[in-house]
């Protein structure tokens, strides 16, 4: 309660007006990584309308909401907020909603498809609103830890907007229910609380992960369009159905 109050005074007494990435954060290129090539990827920039300017509403809420995430910080779910920071186990994150174990032993093809999608989601399709906006992320706006310490100077001069972390969660969501459609409802609930993760921690205000949830749309609309992701969403889908007859994974 002590750190929310103390927060809150730095909140209220913050100069917004002028708060401004000093510069872009760029991806790097590593093609082998991704389906698409960069000038194929999602130009995010020319969809995505600029975020919340600091004396308007949305930006209210934008505080709002990351005031109540400071307040779940010690909760399970600020744990588990905690536990969805960690890109490199993403993947295996929607096991337990896909309803089978997601590891490139158990499930080597679906494993690829994710793990190629996931980064091309998370940078690819959001990397032109990024840079072309260049909005400060809480914790630097605020000068106020996030509930993940160790991973905040690599993000300090990344665009906060759109939200690339979110994008990979609601990406994942979207094509693994394509995949396994009787668990939609579960796979998306799931995709979602990554992107509130987001927020909770105070990486991102929540107009990003909003933002983020279409330019993911708008990327998986994209990966439609590819050969290449479609082959292996292909080799996803057949792999799914043998350990469905298998009785390895379940589809409700």
């Amino acid at each position: 309660m002590r750190l929310c109050c103390l927060l809150l005074a730095v909140i209220l007494s913050v100069n917004e007006s002028s708060a401004r990435v000093p510069f872009g954060h760029d991806v790097s290129d590593a093609p082998e990584e991704y389906f698409s090539t960069k000038e194929q990827g999602v130009d995010s920039l020319a969809f995505l309308p600029p975020p919340p300017s600091y004396d308007s509403l949305a930006f209210a809420n934008d505080r709002a909401m990351y005031v109540q995430g400071l307040a779940l910080r010690t909760s399970e779910r600020g744990l588990q907020a905690v536990r969805d920071c960690d890109k490199g186990h993403l993947v295996e994150s929607f096991s337990q909603a896909y309803g089978g174990t997601i590891t490139a032993q158990d499930m080597p093809e679906t494993f690829l498809l994710l793990r190629r999608a996931s980064r091309e989601l998370g940078s690819l399709s959001t990397r032109t609103a990024k840079k072309g906006y260049a909005r400060l992320r809480p914790y630097v706006l605020y000068n106020a830890p996030t509930c993940k310490p160790d991973d905040e100077e690599g993000h300090r001069k990344s665009g906060s907007y759109p939200s690339g972390h979110s994008a990979m969660g609601w990406g994942l969501a979207l094509i693994l229910s394509e995949i396994n459609p009787g668990r939609k409802e579960i796979l998306l609930h799931r995709g979602y609380e990554i992107g509130q993760s987001r927020v909770i921690c105070g990486y991102h205000w929540q107009s990003d992960v909003d933002a983020a949830r279409l330019a993911a749309a708008a990327g998986v609309a994209n990966l439609h369009a590819n050969a290449a992701f479609l082959e292996q969403l292909r080799k996803a889908k057949e792999e799914f159905a043998l350990l469905v007859r298998q009785g390895k994974i379940k589809t409700q």
